[in-house]
């Protein structure tokens, strides 16, 4: 079974994010910042990572350049998940090395097809 690990700073996000990646069959753990998404990618090794930009401590784009300049994280897929819809910040995300850059609220179907092609369950 695949391992995702979503993060994410609001329960209710993670929650909902959880049921519907259980119920499409994959295995989930949560983080709720970036300090502990680090710990939890380094315990864990996910598959891929659901990753929020907006939260306290660590912000989304310092954990994409934490995982990605840690030798044991840096191939594990990121796909960013936020409310911020800047252009710029979408550039930034690419550059820093998510694979994909998804809005809040996501679509139906939308973040499952996602999942699935990055995972190459497509």
């Amino acid at each position: 079974m695949q391992l995702i690990l979503v993060v994410d700073d609001n329960p209710d996000v993670r929650l909902a994010l959880t049921t519907l990646l259980t119920d499409e069959g994959y295995e989930v753990v949560e983080a709720s910042d970036g300090d502990l998404v680090i710990e939890a990618a380094r315990e864990r090794k996910p598959d891929l990572i659901l990753l929020d930009l907006m939260m306290p401590r660590m912000d989304g784009f310092e954990t994409l350049r934490e995982l990605k300049k840690d030798d044991d994280l840096s191939d594990v897929p990121v796909v960013v998940l936020t409310a911020r819809r800047g252009s710029e910040d979408m550039t930034l995300a690419r550059a820093l090395g998510a694979v994909n850059y998804l809005q809040k609220p996501w679509n139906d179907g939308g973040l499952e097809t996602a999942v699935r092609n990055v995972l190459g369950t497509a």
